[in-house]
């Protein structure tokens, strides 16, 4: 899916794009990935192509990776948590020790929010993060030779 964005911030090879509502197929599946739900949506992406802050983009989020993005940014917490609960309830079992559960509930917990970091992580690296594919100019003016019709949608902030 592509729609159009105005780059807010460019910092570290990253820049931070803004979308419309208006201008998204709102299907949901990019809020996955977006910083802020309300009326515009937020993004990062690898800062190609020369952008600069101001200038409106066409961004492609790739739709066709998302059942693996929620499966890598979920999935792997899940089971990084009864990984964790598991093995620390094995381990106490086995040790003979009583009242294992506590430190299970901790590691378990500790392990979700690595589990969550890592795949966050590995999705950014795996390329299901939104990536600049065009830039059409500074927001508010026009690049010699685009058109309005080359890609649907409006309202860009």
């Amino acid at each position: 899916m592509e729609c159009r964005a105005v780059v807010t911030e460019v910092k570290g090879g990253r820049a931070r794009v803004r979308v419309a509502w208006v201008n998204c197929a709102e299907c949901g599946g990019c809020g996955l990935l977006a910083r802020d739900r309300e009326q515009v949506m937020e993004f990062s992406a690898a800062a190609r192509l020369g952008v600069e802050e101001g200038d409106e983009v066409i961004l492609e989020v790739p739709s066709r990776r998302l059942a693996l993005s929620y499966l890598v940014l979920f999935g792997l917490p899940v089971l990084g948590v009864a990984a964790a609960y598991l093995s620390v309830m094995a381990l106490t079992t086995l040790a003979g020790v009583g009242g294992g559960e506590g430190p299970a509930v901790a590691a378990a917990a500790a392990a979700g929010f690595a589990f969550l970091w890592l795949g966050a992580k590995m999705a950014g690296r795996m390329g299901f993060s939104p990536s600049i594919v065009r830039v059409l100019g500074k927001a508010g003016e026009r690049r010699q030779g685009s058109e309005k019709s080359e890609v649907s949608g409006g309202g860009v902030l």
